[in-house]
């Protein structure tokens, strides 16, 4: 396995934030029941624009492509809090095709030796329960 993160350029970022949106309001159409005057996608729109107001230049928010052998096969979303010496993984998505191949878990430990030369200590994820994928990815990773 050749895998590097690599920090997401302008264009990349574009790219990711469009598809972002998209899978988002996906996810919020799947698992939040309560009632919304709007609809997925816009509420999708305006929660990230929230999150990253500055796009890529975000403070604190470190967006990575993941590739092998130059070949595109997920993203990677993180917001480390260095006053509080924690991190928040936003979003790790390895692309369906390159699924189950220990790609997410090669990602997941060096996002945790990366953190740990940054001084950060706790890290934090958040996934819905429905989401057995990364459920199985997270339960691997905290086990190795």
């Amino acid at each position: 396995m050749n895998i590097v993160l690599k920090r997401m350029s302008e264009g990349d970022f574009k790219n990711y934030f469009e598809n972002k949106i998209e899978r988002y309001s996906n996810v919020l159409s799947e698992n939040v029941h309560e009632v919304s005057s709007e609809e997925p996608l816009l509420q999708s729109r305006k929660l990230l624009n929230n999150l990253l107001p500055e796009g890529l230049k975000t403070s604190n928010h470190y967006l990575f492509n993941i590739s092998e052998d130059d070949k595109l096969i997920g993203f990677v979303w993180i917001k480390v809090d260095k006053e509080k010496k924690s991190a928040f993984l936003y979003e790790i998505i390895i692309f369906e095709k390159y699924r189950g191949k220990g790609y997410g878990t090669w990602v997941m430990k060096n996002i945790e030796d990366w953190l740990a030369r940054e001084g950060v200590l706790y890290f934090k994820l958040h996934v819905f329960g429905s989401n057995e994928g990364a459920r199985k990815l997270y339960e691997d990773w905290v086990l190795k």
